[in-house]
């Protein structure tokens, strides 16, 4: 396959797959984008294996690198500001309280899973054992975010139900001033 015909799937599958995502957030189905988004990265891999010419050079590695690491810098330090400022603002809103929180674990996923994966390939040369290191790395990195989601999540909490806000729980703070639809 050549890298021209490559980059016409690959723009094709990101049309199809904006197109899916719209409609799905319209039909507030969140399942199928996500099935969609792993099924058409197992197809771009494999018709990437599939290309014969070259598709990046040592330079495109280097400048992705080191894009890579600007853009987590800037975005930690942005997130860890807006974290600090929404979790001031609490009390004028106590919505701004797990926007904050969610934006501190995220921000430290994001760097501890940066430093691990930096490691790794500063230590490991490339193997098949690679590619399934990383592989299992990023199942388990999905299970812990889920499982500490799960344990983490709000269980004192205002509840909207049949058009009253129910507390659910013990919450600390008082009902939502939105109408509960």
């Amino acid at each position: 396959m050549t890298l021209k015909k490559y980059q016409k799937i690959k723009l094709a599958l990101v049309v199809i797959i904006s197109i899916i995502f719209s409609q799905s957030i319209v039909f507030k189905n969140f399942i199928i984008p996500i099935i969609v988004l792993i099924i058409s990265s197992l197809i771009l891999m494999i018709l990437r294996r599939r290309v014969k010419e070259i598709v990046a050079d040592e330079r495109d590695y280097i400048v992705g690198g080191k894009s890579a690491l600007l853009t987590i810098q800037v975005y930690s330090w942005a997130a860890a500001i807006f974290m600090f400022v929404l979790y001031a603002l609490r009390d004028t809103n106590p919505s701004f309280e797990p926007i904050a929180i969610t934006l501190a674990f995220s921000t430290c996923l994001l760097m501890i899973l940066y430093s691990l994966i930096f490691r790794f390939y500063n230590q490991v040369k490339f193997t098949e054992k690679k590619g399934k290191f990383i592989t299992l790395v990023i199942v388990l990195t999905i299970f812990i975010s889920i499982f500490t989601l799960r344990l983490f999540s709000g269980e004192d909490n205002w509840i909207c139900k049949q058009g009253q806000w129910v507390k659910h729980g013990n919450p600390s703070f008082s009902a939502p001033t939105i109408p509960c639809k």
